[in-house]
């Protein structure tokens, strides 16, 4: 058996060195790419190339090795080949230990200094303001729904949808303090809510208190006595808390979607979505023939979400995700028609669709 372990390993041995060496190369050629980019005002961050690389990579996963093993490889290789070429400022709602901290982890490990910031306002302000290259924000969750200061920023932002990520959630109760003793509970209204009916069976008697952030709750936990937080298992190895009750939301397959946001349009890859804002007068058949103008090209319409204006009473604007990209042509035909039926459109941006990350 010795032998047999031991033949093995010198097998796994010149595979690592052999990979090294590649990753060298790799690495090279990337700083290559740098160079020309940054002479040619290129930013290094090109989210749609990526999403092409991954997605043609995926097509050769065999099992013990899934598509979703290689993603989350690629995404370290890509974070560090962006490293090489130029670091980034990336702000995102924090404190660390939040979800949206994990999904800017993901993507952004090696290449970005990660800044938590206490608002979906405030990454938008440091976005716009230039003192950071990217922000990353939650949008929607799949059982509670859209994040609505989100889609109001983006209203008003004048920035754009660079990268999609979708993050599986698993809320976990934490404090320092056992089940029985605990009098109240802090969280983000979003967790909360996805964490409803266990709170009603669990804890039924205790005080409720919304938070910025799941961090912000975790942080809350520490300070107050007989309190507990909903976050993240992460969020517990950060305060020190420990981990009361795992896996708590009501619905296993709890994901949020996050949006990376920049002051510029990625390129096309292999798989895009494309976001719109729409006003349309207040008449009988309006939404419907400006949305009929995707249905009239085949276009996949995936979600629509309507907002007040905030421009007049009972006035909305409405919130359009398609598949397809702005430079594919079915796209570029019904947009030249929305324009035609609609007061105002906001292009958003057209980015890869996102894979599931855990």
């Amino acid at each position: 058996m010795k032998k047999k372990i031991e033949e093995i390993r010198s097998q796994l041995d010149s595979i690592d060195k052999r990979l090294v060496y590649l990753l060298r190369q790799r690495t090279e050629l990337s700083l290559k790419i740098g160079k020309i980019k940054h002479k040619h005002g290129i930013d290094a961050f090109d989210p749609g190339r990526e999403k092409a690389i991954t997605d043609n990579l995926k097509k050769m996963a065999k099992p013990p090795l899934s598509p979703d093993m290689i993603e989350d490889i690629y995404n370290s290789i890509f974070s560090i080949s962006r490293r090489l070429q130029k670091k980034k400022k990336a702000a995102y709602l924090g404190p660390i230990g939040s979800y949206t901290h994990q999904a800017a982890d993901k993507i952004f490990k090696y290449d970005a200094n990660l800044m938590a910031l206490p608002t979906i306002e405030d990454v938008f302000q440091e976005v716009i303001s230039s003192r950071a290259d990217l922000g990353v924000v939650p949008v929607e969750n799949s059982t509670e729904g859209m994040v609505t200061q989100t889609l109001d920023l983006m209203a008003s932002s004048s920035l754009y949808i660079s990268k999609e990520i979708m993050l599986s959630i698993q809320h976990t109760l934490l404090s320092k303090y056992p089940l029985g003793k605990i009098r109240k509970v802090f969280s983000h209204t979003q967790a909360i809510a996805q964490c409803r009916h266990w709170l009603k069976v669990n804890l039924p008697d205790v005080k409720i208190v919304e938070t910025p952030s799941t961090s912000d709750a975790a942080l809350s936990a520490c300070r107050y006595q007989s309190s507990a937080a909903i976050a993240s298992a992460h969020a517990a190895i950060i305060y020190g808390l420990d981990i009361i009750a795992a896996n708590i939301n009501d619905h296993p397959d709890n994901i949020t979607r996050f949006w990376v946001v920049s002051k510029y349009m990625a390129s096309p890859s292999s798989r895009d979505k494309t976001s719109f804002i729409i006003a349309i007068d207040n008449v009988p058949g309006a939404l419907y023939k400006a949305i009929g103008s995707f249905a009239r090209q085949s276009i996949d319409l995936t979600k629509i979400e309507s907002r007040p204006s905030k421009k007049g009473t009972w006035e909305y604007i409405f919130f359009i995700d398609i598949r397809g990209n702005l430079k594919d042509k079915p796209v570029i035909e019904a947009v030249s028609k929305l324009k035609g039926c609609t007061r105002d459109i906001i292009i958003l941006g057209s980015y890869p669709e996102g894979a599931l990350i855990s």
